[in-house]
């Protein structure tokens, strides 16, 4: 009997790794979009779909979600203070560059699931390019 267990186990942790990397895969393919995207429209964006949950400001608070300042180019999972779900904490080993966040807006469940980001169905994809953006420039 464990041993069905941890075959199903094994079946399900290599289902979960091949849906994260098509998602990722997917968009490093859309990366150069990114650099289409308009920061004006994606602070907008941001504080229309984002806001609720996330801050941009530098040393700004971190809410149900971590701050988002600075967040290009920061390991996965280390925003000061924050308390990440376990599911984040043992998956999440990426860094986040333009091409992760645009895959991390669209799909979180896919990419980490059980993050506390499922609840969250996925950032419009009209607003992707420029919500990636608008982050891009929180430096």
């Amino acid at each position: 009997m464990p041993t069905r267990n941890l075959r199903a186990a094994s079946k399900t942790n290599v289902r979960m790794r091949a849906g994260m990397m098509a998602v990722l895969a997917s968009a490093c393919l859309a990366g150069a979009a990114w650099a289409d995207g308009d920061p004006a429209k994606g602070k907008a964006a941001f504080v229309r779909q984002c806001a609720i949950c996330h801050t941009t400001e530098k040393d700004g608070d971190n809410r149900m979600g971590p701050n988002l300042f600075g967040i290009v180019g920061k390991k996965a999972g280390t925003a000061a203070g924050f308390t990440y779900t376990n599911a984040f904490r043992n998956r999440a080993n990426w860094e986040w560059t333009e091409d992760a966040i645009g895959g991390w807006m669209m799909f979180p469940a896919t990419m980490v699931p059980g993050t506390a980001m499922a609840a969250f169905q996925g950032i419009a994809e009209k607003d992707r390019d420029d919500l990636v953006a608008y982050l891009a420039t929180l430096k």
